[in-house]
């Protein structure tokens, strides 16, 4: 799998957040940022948004899979609506944490 560029993944940032205000962050601080406050509301809503919206791939390019099991998390995975896509969530997570 070919690793998206940082301007790519600055564009898939900004068009899943073009409702919020800019951050003059690149995409790849703006994603360790929220992955250091995990307990954070808004980093949760960030990490929803971002599974709610991209494809499992896309993901995976965006955040590596030893990072993307802490997003996995049932804070996170339990307010995921609809019901069919969290449960791939979790069963992707227990193939993660294998």
């Amino acid at each position: 799998m070919k690793p998206l560029t940082p301007l790519q993944k600055e564009k898939i940032l900004s068009r899943l957040f073009w409702d919020t205000e800019g951050n003059p962050m690149d995409a790849e601080s703006l994603i360790e940022v929220h992955l250091q406050s995990l307990e954070d509301i808004q980093s949760q809503q960030f990490f929803r948004k971002l599974l709610t919206s991209c494809d499992w791939y896309t993901l995976l390019k965006l955040i590596p899979a030893e990072k993307l099991t802490a997003i996995l998390d049932d804070s996170i995975i339990n307010t995921i609506f609809p019901q069919d896509l969290k449960m791939k969530y979790k069963y992707a997570r227990t193939i993660l944490y294998r």
